[in-house]
């Protein structure tokens, strides 16, 4: 069977479709994998073939320069205009010489690539939409979180309607100017049009609801294989082993560009506890004190079972390591879903939503100490990382849904 598999994005949106991939292809599936030539190198690893779209786009240094794509509401917007719509005309006419040269059956695309599924729509392949955050879903009986305040619940539901309404005719509205301009099929909802709608979390996370999308099933979290990253620098394997275990702070790939007051914080926070810490991220570095450490990256798989509690911004991806680290979090939500997954782990006792200053140390270190002394914290963290380690990986659940179309 053929497969072709498509994404664009930071880690959180491209992680989870290419750990799909190397699943079909450990299932003996050939899948080629349509992306911007910045991820070449990464898929060719994965045992996937390779093709380009458009010249290559350093998305990460897009993100550094433009800060302002973190802002609310009019970061969604000019994500859209700047770096999603560029994506989809290139993808487009990729995705559709892939799948007429390969013979391929099915197209795998992310939630926002419209590009793959309007490939899929012209080719006669079925679509799988691949949802990487659970509030993508916008249901009423699972309603979202729109910045750190908490309205009542049936608020909270009717603003998730009205906002899946809106912003579904804006959205329509965009879509079909596009699909025009590009010789398109005109699918313009292609969550509903989807033979498959894949969502990349476990039903204890996140319920089914009566208002999902159709055809709608739940894989569980998507993983990079631990054994298949790099081992630590020796530096940092190092620090970890020298004391007692320190808190962990990364903001995922994306907002750590901007997170520089806090990483401040949270050194100072540890200093005033007692603690050791470790900062991950491109800005971490003006964190650096006296019993901490700074690195660019490291892979939190590797990082967070170390750690005595981790601080982080929310990104779905990160929840997924730190649950599955079994470690309590303190989430200090930028934007977007963020805030949704903050309330998620605050209500489910996984850790402590920090609404407060972010980027001071008296605030963080209140938080902190929170959940390094409710026992409660470690006991729900435990017992999710132990739901983890026993179901199925979700990416080989995906590969399994993606093959029985």
């Amino acid at each position: 069977m053929n497969v072709v598999v498509t994404s664009f994005g930071s880690a959180g949106d491209f992680n989870p479709l290419l750990a799909v991939a190397a699943a079909l292809v450990r299932r003996g599936v050939s899948v080629t994998f349509v992306a911007n030539p910045f991820y070449e190198q990464r898929i060719r690893s994965t045992g996937c073939r390779f093709v380009g779209a458009g010249q290559f786009f350093d998305i990460f240094a897009a993100l550094e320069a433009n800060p302002r794509y973190l802002n609310v509401p009019t970061g969604a917007v000019a994500i859209w205009n700047e770096l999603v719509v560029p994506s989809i005309r290139e993808i487009y006419p990729a995705v559709c010489r892939a799948v007429r040269d390969g013979g391929a059956r099915i197209v795998v695309s992310h939630l926002r690539s419209y590009g793959g599924a309007w490939a899929a729509a012209q080719t006669g392949a079925r679509s799988v939409a691949v949802t990487t955050t659970s509030t993508a879903w916008m249901s009423r009986h699972q309603p979202m979180i729109l910045g750190n305040w908490r309205a009542p619940r049936v608020v909270q539901g009717s603003l998730t309607v009205a906002i899946r309404g809106i912003g579904g005719i804006l959205m329509r509205t965009a879509v079909r100017r596009l699909a025009a301009q590009l010789g398109a099929p005109r699918v313009l909802d292609i969550v509903r049009a989807a033979d498959l709608n894949l969502g990349t979390w476990p039903e204890w996370y996140r319920p089914p609801a009566s208002d999902d999308p159709p055809r709608a099933r739940m894989c569980g979290f998507v993983f990079d294989p631990v054994d298949a990253m790099p081992p630590l620098a020796s530096d940092l394997a190092a620090f970890l082993a020298a004391g007692e275990p320190p808190i962990v702070a990364g903001f995922g790939s994306a907002a750590s560009l901007h997170a520089a007051e806090r990483y401040r914080a949270v050194a100072q926070a540890c200093a005033r506890l007692g603690r050791r810490c470790l900062l991950i991220g491109a800005s971490a570095e003006v964190g650096a004190a006296t019993q901490s450490m700074a690195v660019p990256s490291a892979p939190y798989a590797r990082v967070f079972p170390a750690a005595a509690a981790i601080v982080h911004h929310g990104g779905f991806g990160t929840c997924g390591e730190a649950l599955r680290a079994g470690r309590p979090s303190l989430v200090m939500p930028f934007a977007f879903d963020q805030f949704d997954s903050a309330a998620r782990f605050e209500d489910a006792g996984l850790g402590h939503w920090l609404r407060g200053a972010a980027d001071r140390a008296d605030v963080v270190a209140a938080g902190l100490d929170f959940i390094l002394r409710d026992p409660r914290v470690a006991d729900a963290t435990q017992a999710a990382a132990t739901r983890i380690a026993t179901s199925e990986d979700g990416a080989d659940r995906a590969a399994e849904l993606i093959e029985a179309l």
